[in-house]
């Protein structure tokens, strides 16, 4: 029972340290930063940095967010719309009622006003993209129900 406890213990230093390795070498133009103020709108964990707050001159906010693999938002909507440029890995995002797309480091997503949907990493991989939250300060989110693993695979 001492040895496989023991091999248990070194197996989960393995993968512990393989996990804060991949993370670390995801390359991406900015910071991870800290644990997510908003995860409790997430299933899984991400990572948040602010790169612009909103302010009066540009009425937009800007941050650099980084997905554990299987880490999703919930369901949500954007009064003012959101824009998604993905800077690394392999993510997936959907709109309510649409097939969910693969998305890859370069490519930018558009989401209108108010239309629903959810992003975030591929089961197996870290990801990473640069949220735009533009028509501040009228420009809400609203969070809705998490994403079932169902839905998500």
């Amino acid at each position: 029972m001492k040895k496989l406890l023991a091999l248990l213990l070194v197996c989960t230093i393995i993968i512990i340290g393989e996990n804060i390795s991949m993370a670390q070498n995801l390359e991406q133009p900015f910071a991870q930063g800290d644990i997510n103020p908003y995860n409790k709108f997430f299933t899984g964990t991400t990572y948040l940095t602010r790169l612009c707050e909103n302010d009066t001159t540009w009425n937009s906010s800007i941050a650099n967010v980084t997905f554990e693999p299987g880490a999703r938002t919930n369901w949500h909507k954007h009064s003012g719309g959101q824009i998604l440029l993905v800077t690394a890995g392999e993510g997936r995002y959907q709109e309510k009622g649409k097939e969910i797309q693969i998305i890859k480091k370069g490519d930018v997503v558009k989401i209108p006003p108010n239309v629903e949907h959810w992003h975030g990493a591929s089961p197996d991989g870290w990801f990473a993209h640069i949220s735009i939250e533009p028509n501040l300060p009228n420009n809400t989110t609203q969070w809705l129900e998490p994403v079932t693993d169902k839905e998500y695979k």
